[in-house]
């Protein structure tokens, strides 16, 4: 029993990272931030949302443009490494 507790906390903690998901602005603007406990650099982050992004604009058979983008490093005791991409997709 205290394994299967033990596995459950170990794969929750695995787990946290907080993700906004790609949100509309409207005007045919989006923004997508994210955080990962897991990472030190925000750069790591900021790759995977530059991706992500970017297959959210090829589904709908245009190029991602990036408007403006952010990194935050892992701050011990205060934040979570971090990233924060504004796009648009043409």
């Amino acid at each position: 029993m205290r394994i299967i507790i033990s596995t459950a906390a170990l794969l929750m903690l695995f787990g946290c990272a907080t993700n906004s998901g790609i949100v509309d602005l409207g005007g045919g603007q989006y923004v997508y931030e994210k955080e990962d406990m897991m990472a030190y650099n925000g750069s790591s982050t900021k790759v995977e949302i530059l991706k992500e992004a970017a297959a959210f604009c090829a589904k709908q058979g245009k190029q991602m443009v990036v408007q403006s983008s952010s990194a935050k490093p892992y701050t011990p005791y205060s934040s979570y490494a971090g990233a924060e991409v504004q796009f648009s997709c043409k």
